[in-house]
């Protein structure tokens, strides 16, 4: 067996196993969100509440209750939204409108298509012209619109209908995680005002306060970078490709771009990804909400940063 074959089956094999652990995977994240915030709830805020620090105590019982609602909300929604494909009704209509504008016949469409299969735009997989930030996912067995990985947290891939979901998850996952950590940490260390705390309540705290910690450090990088490609409009695929590209022109000694091609400035790009464009955006875009991506999720670098 040639070293191509065996990496070829490696790499599948690699793929059915992050198939397999997503339901578990799934199921172990609800269940970590869940469990932290009832720990939470029924020991470190009710020991606060007995040292007379109520204030805190209230305060650490609704943010941490609302934060665990909203991630297991999002991380649900995330892991049974479809992130799109290029064979969407909208997307299908966006990549017929490029056509139209790129090509006046039917012989120069044709050329349109040949030229998107030299650039490699083209999924034989999947027997479909891919946009722009398109990708193949080799888990899901599909192409992707503006895919950004594929997360066996929610057992699916993170692309342009769902990507509000995944960062919410994130997001209110790591604020309720953090407000954990501090309550727990307020009782490991602070005095007993009133009565020597139990040693079962010191256990429960002290359990839910590593778990809270550690759930702190590990989404805080992954929280960070998705912001700044939210606010640059990009994806963790394409930042990689995009940084891979810089790279090779300065090797090449030639200039490099000022920014990625499908940067519309900060405010745009959050709107865009999160598609919030209403009055209250800056708000909005943290609200619970059923519906999807309303866009087509089509992105080509010819006409500009703007979604077709």
């Amino acid at each position: 067996m040639g070293l191509s074959r065996l990496f070829a089956r490696l790499e599948r094999g690699c793929d059915a196993a992050l198939a397999l652990a997503g339901p578990p995977m799934f199921l172990f994240g609800l269940s970590l969100i869940y469990g932290i915030a009832r720990e939470t709830s029924l020991a470190s805020c009710v020991e606060l509440r007995a040292r007379e620090r109520f204030a805190v105590a209230r305060a650490c019982d609704i943010i941490v209750m609302v934060c665990a609602a909203n991630a297991g909300f999002n991380h649900v929604m995330c892991a049974f939204t479809r992130p799109g494909t290029p064979r969407d009704a909208r997307a299908r209509a966006a990549t017929e409108r490029r056509a139209r504008e790129l090509a006046q016949d039917d012989a120069e469409r044709g050329g349109a298509l040949r030229r998107t299969i030299d650039e490699g735009r083209y999924c034989e997989t999947c027997d479909v012209a891919k946009p722009d930030l398109c990708h193949h996912c080799s888990v899901c067995k599909r192409c992707v619109l503006k895919m950004d990985h594929h997360c066996p947290w929610v057992m699916n891939c993170v692309g342009a209908r769902n990507y509000r979901f995944f960062y919410n998850f994130i997001a209110y996952a790591l604020v309720g995680a953090l407000w954990a950590s501090i309550a727990g940490l307020m009782v490991l260390f602070g005095e007993p005002r009133v009565r020597p705390t139990p040693e079962d309540v010191m256990r429960r705290v002290l359990f839910v306060t590593v778990m809270a910690t550690a759930i702190v450090f590990a989404l805080s990088f992954f929280v960070f970078f998705h912001t700044y490609l939210a606010l640059t409009g990009n994806t963790t695929i394409d930042y990689y490709n995009w940084k891979d590209f810089t790279k090779a022109l300065k090797a090449r000694g030639m200039p490099t771009p000022g920014k990625h091609p499908f940067d519309q400035g900060a405010v745009k790009n959050w709107q865009e990804t999160f598609d919030e464009r209403g009055r209250f955006w800056w708000f909005a875009w943290a609200l619970p909400r059923f519906r999807a991506h309303s866009g087509s999720g089509v992105f080509y670098e010819a006409f500009g940063p703007r979604m077709l």
